[in-house]
């Protein structure tokens, strides 16, 4: 086994390409949010995996699975947001991220745990009661690790990732004694890149939450239960790496961007750039039952609207790649705000409105994405500057934006919400027609208007695409 350092090549950052590693480490900020962590896990956990898998002496092409499988490791997280919720009764992205350092073998942690994180606005009894129901009913959170894995598994394959970065992604949550999910597998039946990356993931979440000595310390006393042995011995051997761990505890991007995996060199091409968008778009829509195929739509609504004012090929391009990836933000915003069946309090209106900041922090990291970027974080502002979050004005909000911000309030119109049910085309533009001139831009609701295309036919798309999937 190679002990060394990972050789590190340095990248031209001025090239005008874009590289799959730039887009999808991006992106993993997003994924961040959603499992309940802070923006950068993913990276960091990267450049921890990447460590120990030069070190067990992985060859090159397992080396860059393992980093592209890291990065996208929870992307299956959304999928399981509602129901965990449902089960919990409390903030899913509160849960996600304070059960990565539960050991749910010790049944005091597992327990104290769960009659910590559910429903915190009830009584101490209704709070045990619903502890004893979870602990009654394990296989309900065993079928939400189940969708996750399943769900990671899927989308690694849809962006083109591979097979064995999708099986590393879908055997994450797997433990070396057999005690995990979702087969059971036990000791080296589990691949060994889901082995280093669960070793990776664990000690910088146990390290942003208890320091990284304590960390080292709890990975290895569970060393032989729930991590590889082996790893876990490169690991402590790491410790010494200083240069390593001053990266993981500040910014990795750049570091991890000039690892030699043969990854930030290499390019991509439109049709897997445009692959990438919509597959994100799909991660954003699974997180609420009442988004499925919201972003979808709006690229429908914002592209009819921009072949209706003469938009050309490479402008359609940027508006549907905008479109897609509009509500990326939203995935910080916990589903006990995006299923609530009643009307948002304040401090829940300040989360919703920051999901357009998140959607610009997410996306301004994509070298190439500037113009993405301005028009998806423009969605939710209003030509009189009463929107969010920048309160943008007419002056300031181009023709992009205002198709955008107009596809996305007649798609929000038009579809269930938890509060209300669907409104009928006519009602829809009854409503935004008094916005026509003051909020909403007058032309781009014309041009939408007009189009044949229908809510209706948009959702039969959907239910076929869905039909084609099932079959």
């Amino acid at each position: 086994m190679e002990s060394d350092r990972p050789r590190l090549e340095l990248v031209d950052f001025d090239k005008p390409e874009l590289s799959l590693a730039d887009i999808l480490s991006s992106l993993s900020y997003a994924l961040d949010l959603t499992g309940g962590n802070p923006m950068g896990h993913a990276q960091r956990t990267a450049l921890i995996a990447m460590r120990l898998g030069a070190m067990y002496g992985l060859p090159e092409s397992d080396q860059t699975n393992l980093f592209y499988a890291v990065l996208m490791k929870d992307a299956g997280c959304s999928s399981n947001a509602a129901r965990m919720f449902e089960i919990f009764g409390n903030n899913d992205l509160k849960v996600k991220g304070r059960i990565t350092v539960v050991d749910p073998t010790n049944l005091i942690e597992a327990a104290s745990f769960i009659m910590g994180n559910v429903v915190p606005e009830k009584s101490l009894l209704a709070r045990a009661m619903r502890t004893l129901d979870i602990a009654a009913h394990r296989e309900r959170l065993e079928e939400t690790v189940k969708t996750r894995c399943n769900r990671g598994y899927e989308i690694a394959l849809t962006l083109g990732l591979g097979e064995d970065a999708a099986r590393c992604i879908y055997s994450l949550m797997e433990r070396w004694d057999g005690r995990g999910s979702p087969d059971g597998l036990k000791g080296d039946a589990i691949p060994l890149l889901s082995r280093i990356a669960n070793v990776a993931q664990h000690v910088e979440v146990l390290g942003k939450t208890y320091g990284l000595d304590a960390a080292f310390e709890i990975v290895r006393k569970r060393s032989g239960k729930t991590f590889d042995p082996e790893i876990v011995n490169l690991l402590l051997h790491s410790r010494s790496d200083h240069v390593l761990w001053e990266a993981v505890q500040g910014d990795p991007r750049e570091e991890l961007l000039r690892l030699d995996v043969h990854t930030s060199a290499k390019q991509t091409t439109a049709d897997r750039i445009d692959s990438i968008c919509d597959t994100f778009a799909q991660i954003v829509d699974a997180k609420s039952p009442f988004t499925g195929e919201h972003s979808s739509r709006v690229r429908e609504y914002s592209v009819m609207i921009g072949e209706g004012l003469g938009f050309k090929k490479d402008r359609l391009t940027t508006l549907r790649r905008a479109a897609l990836l509009h509500d990326i933000g939203k995935l910080a915003v916990p589903n006990t705000i995006l299923d609530k069946p009643a009307k948002l309090d304040d401090e829940e209106w300040k989360c919703v409105r920051m999901h357009p900041y998140y959607t610009q922090q997410i996306l301004s990291k994509i070298h190439g994405f500037e113009r993405i970027t301005e028009i998806a974080a423009s969605h939710h502002e209003r030509l009189d500057g009463r929107g969010y979050f920048r309160g943008l004005t007419a002056n300031e909000l181009d023709t992009d934006m205002r198709i955008v911000a107009v596809a996305d309030v007649y798609d929000a119109l038009s579809a269930k919400r938890p509060y209300r049910d669907a409104l009928a085309t006519q009602e829809v533009f009854a409503i935004m027609d008094k916005d026509a001139g003051s909020a909403l831009d007058a032309r781009c609701l014309d041009v939408l208007k007009s189009s044949t295309m229908t809510l209706e036919d948009l959702q039969q798309n959907a239910y076929g695409r869905r039909a084609l999937k099932a079959a």
